[in-house]
């Protein structure tokens, strides 16, 4: 299996846990582009590319380019999260394509399960 999957959800794991817990450090941007490159190409376990088709992303502490269209730009730690659909990363995002983006992260409402119990249950 390519290195960048792996790295991905090592990365993106890691961060749905630490960010909560207020631990604040981030991976070198080395490690992040490539992250961020194969995240902009495939969907793996996320509908990365799908988020951003039709967007023109650039980090602004790296290298990475990816897409044409409306511009959204951050940290390339922002861009991962973001493409791998978490939402509040999105926050940390400048330009005209971000509300596309948010939208798309965001996705449906989801609907509750047949049958399942909704509200208070005492």
């Amino acid at each position: 299996m390519p290195v960048s999957p792996t790295l991905g959800e090592v990365v993106v794991h890691a961060h749905d846990i630490r960010r909560p817990l207020g631990l604040t450090r981030t991976p070198s941007v080395d490690a992040l582009t490539p992250v961020a490159d194969f995240f902009a190409r495939r969907d793996f376990t996320v509908d990365s590319r799908r988020h951003v088709a039709g967007l023109g992303l650039r980090a602004d502490d790296g290298p990475f380019r990816a897409g044409d269209g409306p511009l959204v730009t951050g940290t390339t730690l922002a861009l991962v999260m973001s493409m791998a659909g978490r939402a509040t990363y999105v926050d940390e995002l400048d330009g005209p394509g971000v509300p596309t983006l948010r939208e798309r992260v965001a996705g449906p409402t989801p609907r509750p399960h047949r049958g399942a119990v909704v509200g208070p249950t005492a």
